[in-house]
C-alpha cells in the first residue's frame, strides 16, 4: 500500500512539471513597404506569383482591378496604395476568402507561415493613428528579434473597399 501512495505522489509531481500545451493559430506573413503583416491562414485561399490584372475604370486608387481566377473575377487591392505608399514591381497576390467572398491583395512578397499564440498578440497603440487602428487588430513580436508583425483585420479590409 505504501508503494501505491509513493507512485501516486510521483505521478502528481510529473504532471505538475510538464508545461501546458499552448494553443496556437497559423498566420501567413507578408511584407508591404518593409512592414510585416500577418493574416490568419483560415482566410488564405492561394498565392499567385504571376497574374494579368485587368484595369477597371472609375475604381478607388487602391483597387488595381480584377483577375480572372478559374472563371471567377476577383478584385485586387494594391496594399501599398491602401497604405498611401508608391506602387512597386515584382509583387505577388494573396487571394483571401472571407464570408464566401474572394479578394486579392497585391503585396511586396510572402515570407512564411508561422504559429502564433494569440494570447501574445498586443493591442495597437493609439498613437499609430485611426487608420492603423482600423487596418490591424494587434501586434505580435516575432521570435529571435524577427521584428513586429501587424495582424491584419480581414473584416475591415473587406468592408473598406
Amino acid at each position: 500500500m505504501a508503494e501505491d501512495v509513493l507512485f501516486a505522489v510521483q505521478q502528481d509531481t510529473v504532471d505538475m512539471d510538464t508545461k501546458p500545451i499552448e494553443e496556437t493559430e497559423k498566420y501567413l506573413i507578408f511584407r508591404s513597404n518593409a512592414v510585416l503583416f500577418g493574416v490568419h491562414s483560415d482566410v488564405v485561399k492561394e498565392i499567385i506569383n504571376e497574374a494579368k490584372i485587368t484595369l477597371i475604370p472609375v475604381l478607388p486608387e487602391h483597387i488595381s482591378g480584377v483577375v480572372n481566377l478559374r472563371g471567377l473575377m476577383v478584385p485586387i487591392i494594391d496594399f501599398r496604395r491602401l497604405l498611401s505608399q508608391p506602387p512597386e514591381d515584382n509583387r505577388c497576390i494573396i487571394v483571401l476568402e472571407y464570408e464566401g467572398v474572394q479578394l486579392g491583395i497585391l503585396v511586396d512578397d510572402v515570407d512564411k507561415m508561422i504559429d502564433v499564440n494569440e494570447k501574445n498578440i498586443l493591442p495597437v497603440p493609439y498613437q499609430s493613428g485611426p487608420a492603423a487602428g482600423n487596418l490591424v487588430t494587434g501586434m505580435y513580436s516575432l521570435p529571435e528579434n524577427g521584428g513586429t508583425l501587424m495582424m491584419l483585420d480581414i473584416a475591415f479590409l473587406y468592408h473598406e473597399q
